[in-house]
Formats: C-alpha cells, sequence, structure tokens
C-alpha cells in the first residue's frame, strides 16, 4: 500500500515538472497575425511566380509593340566626320611657280539619311502582330493562374494555421478535463469511495492530453511558419479568424460555375491563345512562299575643304523585288516543325478541357461532402458534450468506471477535431475551386 502510494506521487510530481517544462513554450511571444486579405495581398507581392508572370506580361506588350512598328519604315541616320591628312615634301607647282606644302589636311562631314519599308512581304508583319497579341493574351492568363495559384498556398496555409490553433485550444480543453477528472478520482481514492487504479488511470490521461498538446504547439508553429514564408516573413505569422469562415456554408450553383470555367478558366485562356499564337506562327512561315516587295531611299549630304565646304547632296530610290523559289527544303522543314507545335497546342487544349472537368467533378463532390460533414460533427460535438455531462455525474455516483468516463471524453475530443477539420476541408476545398474558375467565389 505504501509503495503504491509512493508511485503515485512520485507520477504526479513527474507531471506537475512537465507541465512546469512546457509552461514557456505556451508563454513565448505571440507571432504578428494577418487577415486572408492581407495574406492574399502579401503573397502576390514575393511570390517568384507572380513576379515572373507580372514580367511576362510586360515582355509580351512589348513584343506586340514591336511588331505594330514592323508597319512603319525604318528610318536610318548617321552622321559622319573625318579628317584626311598628308604628309609629304614641298614641291613647285609648274604653273604658279609657288612652293606648295607636302603636309595638307582636308576635314569633311557629311549626313546620311534613309528610309526602308517592305510594301509586300506575304502577310508576315500581319501573322506575326496576331501571333504576338495571342501571346500576350497568354501571358496574361498565365499571370492569373500564377495569382491563383499562389491565392490558393496561402490560402491552404492560412487556413492550415487557423485550424492548428483550434486544434491546440481543443487539446487544451482536453488537459484541462483530465486536470478535473483526475482531481475527482484523487477527491473519491481520499475519501476512501474510489479505486488507486481510476487516479493512476486518470494520472496517464493527462499524460497523454498533455503530450497530444504539444504536438498540437508544434503544428501551429510549422504551420504558422510555413504562412510567414509564404507572404514574405522571416518569423511565425499567426491567422486572424473571420466570422465569415463560420456561417453556414451555402450552396453553389455548380452548374453554373461549371459552365463559366469551360469558356472562362485561366488555364484554358492561356492554352487557347497559345493555340492561337501557334497558328499564326504557322501562317507567318508559309508566307516565305510569297514574294517581297521592298522600298528604300535616301540621302547622303557631304562637305569638305577641297570644295570649299560646298554641301553635296546625293539622292537614291531602289525597289527591290524578291522570290525564293527553293531553300534546300529548309522552308518546308519550318513549316512542318510549326504544325507540329499546332498539332500539339490543339492535344494541350483539349486536354485541359478534360482535366479542369474532371477537377471541378472532384472538387464539387468533396464541397458537397464537406458541407455534410459539417453538420454531422456539429451535432456529434452537442451529443458528445452531453455524453461527457451525464457521465460526469455519474462517476461522481461511482456508477461509471474510470475507463467509461476517459472514452466518452476521448468521443468528445474526437468530434471537436472532427468539426475544426470539416469546416476547413470545406474552405479548402472552395479555394481550390476559386483556383480553376479564376475568381474569388461568395
Amino acid at each position: 500500500m505504501a509503495r503504491a502510494e509512493h508511485l503515485f506521487r512520485a507520477a504526479t510530481a513527474a507531471l506537475l515538472l512537465t507541465a512546469s517544462a512546457t509552461a514557456p513554450l505556451v508563454a513565448q511571444q505571440a507571432p504578428a497575425a494577418i487577415t486572408l486579405a492581407e495574406a492574399l495581398r502579401r503573397t502576390e507581392e514575393v511570390t517568384p511566380g507572380v513576379v515572373s508572370g507580372r514580367g511576362s506580361v510586360r515582355s509580351a506588350e512589348l513584343a506586340v509593340r514591336q511588331a505594330k512598328w514592323a508597319f512603319i519604315p525604318q528610318l536610318t541616320l548617321v552622321p559622319q566626320a573625318n579628317l584626311l591628312m598628308n604628309s609629304g615634301q614641298q614641291r613647285v607647282d609648274p604653273i604658279t611657280g609657288a612652293v606648295v606644302s607636302g603636309n595638307t589636311t582636308n576635314p569633311s562631314y557629311g549626313m546620311n539619311v534613309s528610309a526602308s519599308l517592305p510594301l509586300f512581304d506575304g502577310f508576315a508583319r500581319n501573322h506575326t502582330l496576331r501571333a504576338a497579341r495571342a501571346r500576350e493574351d497568354a501571358a496574361d492568363a498565365n499571370y492569373t493562374t500564377s495569382r491563383f495559384s499562389a491565392a490558393l498556398a496561402v490560402t491552404n496555409a492560412f487556413f492550415d494555421a487557423l485550424a492548428n490553433k483550434e486544434l491546440l485550444q481543443v487539446s487544451a480543453a482536453a488537459v484541462a478535463r483530465a486536470e478535473e477528472q483526475l482531481k475527482v478520482a484523487t477527491a473519491r481514492l481520499r475519501s476512501g469511495s474510489g479505486q488507486r487504479t481510476d487516479s493512476l488511470t486518470a494520472l496517464v490521461t493527462l499524460g497523454q492530453a498533455r503530450q497530444n498538446r504539444l504536438t498540437a504547439q508544434a503544428n501551429l508553429a510549422n504551420a504558422e511558419a510555413t504562412l510567414g514564408r509564404l507572404v514574405g516573413s522571416e518569423s511565425r505569422v499567426a491567422a486572424i479568424a473571420d466570422s465569415a469562415f463560420y456561417r453556414t456554408p451555402s450552396s453553389l450553383d455548380t452548374t453554373a460555375l461549371r459552365g463559366e470555367a469551360m469558356q472562362q478558366a485561366p488555364a484554358l485562356v492561356a492554352s487557347g491563345a497559345n493555340l492561337r499564337a501557334s497558328k499564326a506562327q504557322l501562317s507567318q512561315q508559309k508566307s516565305a512562299y510569297w514574294p517581297t516587295l521592298n522600298i528604300s531611299a535616301g540621302s547622303n549630304f557631304n562637305a569638305s575643304k577641297t570644295n570649299d565646304y560646298t554641301l553635296e547632296a546625293r539622292r537614291q530610290l531602289q525597289i527591290a523585288f524578291t522570290i525564293q523559289p527553293w531553300t534546300n527544303y529548309t522552308r518546308e522543314t519550318q513549316i512542318e516543325n510549326q504544325s507540329i507545335a499546332v498539332d500539339n497546342a490543339e492535344a494541350t487544349l483539349a486536354d485541359q478541357r478534360r482535366q479542369i472537368s474532371a477537377q471541378l467533378t472532384q472538387n464539387f463532390a468533396s464541397l458537397a461532402n464537406a458541407q455534410e460533414a459539417i453538420e454531422v460533427a456539429k451535432a456529434s460535438v452537442q451529443a458528445s458534450e452531453e455524453n461527457v455531462r451525464v457521465a460526469e455525474q455519474r462517476y461522481r455516483l461511482g456508477v461509471m468506471t474510470i475507463v467509461e468516463m476517459m472514452q466518452i471524453q476521448e468521443q468528445l475530443t474526437q468530434a471537436q477535431v472532427n468539426e475544426v477539420q470539416a469546416r476547413f476541408t470545406y474552405l479548402r476545398t472552395k479555394a481550390q475551386i476559386e483556383s480553376i474558375v479564376g475568381r474569388r467565389l461568395p
């Protein structure tokens, strides 16, 4: 009897020591906290994929501008300044008899102005402009895709941090129930109405609850560190809950969403634009079969010391007609390779449509399942809370064993965990649908 009492006191002291050791973890300085809207804004500023997408859009805009300037004559302006120096012996002019120096200099100045313009190039410039505009549309769509991909990643990280915060609260509540149960078991043991096994069982349950709380704290730290990285912070960032996260989920018009996605999903828009660009590039390659007609004109102005800096002007006009009947099969190879690129783009677009349709089907099913799971979890929590209340009364009256009591408390803890997981599964699935459709859902 004395040995059992000694073991019980030693175990209790160990648990108290563990609780005091873990207290600093709870008392650490709270990390900075942000809302979901702030997280979405900050992640667009620091995510490499989004930054790269913005750069691609600017490059595509410059390519369109360059393709437009191809319809304007190319102007070339070349100023010149020369100095011709000769060194030699003096000589006598045979006519005048004057002595002429052998060292002479002849500075000259000039200006060459020219302009050229392809009058006809087989519509190559038109096809190049079409391809550039299609690539600009693809860049815009890819930028939207990268934005929503980054938004999905930070949204999941945000909800992970928020869910782990709530799971930590569930673990803390489980610890509080275990501590209360240990007090009841100890009081019954001291009054002679309880058994020592009840106290030892309650002690073990308390230790497990505290271990679960430590695990929840570690999970929360990992989730907040991930969230911090995605929003550009080198330290942990906490998530701020919003009342909208806890509202009763509303049903979505899945038929309308599917129709919208199959027409305006950023991934589909990008694939369609890439296909148009490939077709325009193919037409541009075929333009090589057409003859080309170019016109160029220029003026050359020159003045030097020898002509007393009298400005001399020379003008020229050139019209060139060119045709290439044979290019050693180079032209045909380029056209065939571009035809292959068009086939690949068509296959990519068709597969993208099937993929989006499949993803929507999966996410719509997951969303409906999550909605039902939320309602079931709420009912389960209410039932478990009532069961725990009744079980505590029955245990105090001695009509229920400690094992049965612990099982009912564990059911409550699991029901609370299920409720948290079901709610955030719904929110994550909704965010996944938003990334597919390319817009925020109400």
